[in-house]
C-alpha cells in the first residue's frame, strides 16, 4: 500500500531522514513507534503531502508528487493526538461534513455518509452537539468519523490514542480491528508501546531511522534493544512471558479477554 524509498527530508537545516526506506503491505495494521523527535509525526505529514521530500513515496500505486497529493490526500484518512485542534465546526455534524464537502460530496451523499459513519461508530446520537463539549473518547471518535466518512482505504493515526483512558483505548483499539478485519490498511504512529499490540507488524525508528522491524512477536523479542530505547515490554507480553516461565501457559497472550479465558480453563 506505501512504499518509501530512498527518503531524504530536512527541516531547517537539521536532517530528519537520510535514505529512509519502509513498506507497508496492503490491509496490514503497521505500528511506528519511536522516542519523541525520533520523525514519527514529520513522516506523517510528507505522507499528507505537507512537507516536500526528495526519494520515492508510492501510495496505493500512485507516486506522491505535487500534482496529485489531492488525489492521494483522498486516499487517506488522518486522526491527531488532539482532537479539538481538528474540530472547524460547532456541531458535530458540520464537522464531519467538512470533509466531503471539501471533495464535492453532493448535499444527499453528505448526509448519508455521514449518518452511515456515526452510527457505525455509535456517535449518531451527538451530530448536533458542540465537538468541544465532548469526553475524550467522543471527541476522538469524532475525528475518527472525519478520517472515515470519504471511505479511504488507509488510516494514519498519529499519537491518536494518547488522550484516551484504558477502557476507552481498549475499545477504540476494538473499532480499529473491525476496520481492518474489513480491509482498511491501518498505520499507527505512537510513542507508548502498549498501542502495538493489534499489530500485524511493528517498525522502531530512533532519530530518523529504523533501527527495528518485523512482526510484533519478533520484535518484542528484542527486549534490550527496545529498554535502550526507553521501552518496556506491553504489560500483556511481560505478564505472559512470566505465566509461561511457570508454564502456566504455553504462548504469548496479547489481549486480556484470551488471559483471562485461558487462565480459567
Amino acid at each position: 500500500m506505501i512504499s518509501i524509498k530512498n527518503l531524504n527530508f530536512k527541516y531547517h537545516d537539521k536532517e530528519i531522514f537520510n535514505d529512509l526506506n519502509l513498506e507497508i503491505d496492503r490491509g496490514k495494521i503497521v505500528s511506528i513507534i519511536g522516542p519523541n523527535g525520533s520523525g514519527k509525526s514529520t513522516l506523517v505529514k510528507i505522507l499528507v503531502g505537507l512537507y516536500k521530500y526528495n526519494g520515492s513515496i508510492i501510495i496505493d500505486d500512485t507516486q506522491l508528487l505535487k500534482d496529485n497529493i489531492k488525489d492521494i490526500r483522498k486516499k487517506i484518512g488522518v486522526v491527531f493526538s488532539n482532537p479539538d485542534n481538528q474540530f472547524v465546526a460547532e456541531t458535530v455534524m458540520d464537522d464531519i461534513a467538512f470533509t466531503l464537502e471539501n471533495m464535492n460530496y453532493k448535499k444527499n451523499d453528505i448526509r448519508s455518509k455521514i449518518e452511515e459513519t456515526t452510527k457505525y461508530l455509535g456517535i449518531y446520537d451527538i451530530l448536533e452537539q458542540n465537538p468541544h463539549n465532548l469526553n475524550n473518547n467522543q471527541k476522538q471518535l469524532v475525528s475518527l468519523a472525519s478520517a472515515l466518512v470519504h471511505d479511504p482505504k488507509i488510516l494514519i493515526l498519529d499519537e491518536a490514542l494518547t488522550m484516551l483512558d484504558p477502557f476507552d483505548k481498549e475499545k477504540m483499539l476494538k473499532i480499529l480491528q473491525e476496520l481492518n478485519n474489513n480491509g482498511l490498511t491501518i498505520i499507527n504512529i505512537s510513542h507508548d508501546i502498549e498501542d502495538t499490540l493489534i499489530s500485524d507488524e511493528i517498525y522502531v525508528m530512533n532519530e530518523g531511522k529504523i533501527v527495528l522491524q518485523g512482526t510484533k512477536e519478533e520484535v518484542y523479542n528484542e527486549e534490550k534493544l527496545l529498554h535502550n530505547l526507553g521501552f518496556d515490554l506491553p504489560f500483556m507480553v511481560e505478564l505472559s512471558n512470566r505465566l509461561k516461565f511457570y508454564d502456566l501457559i504455553d504462548h504469548t497472550i496479547y489481549n486480556i479477554e484470551e488471559m483471562v479465558d485461558t487462565l480459567w480453563k
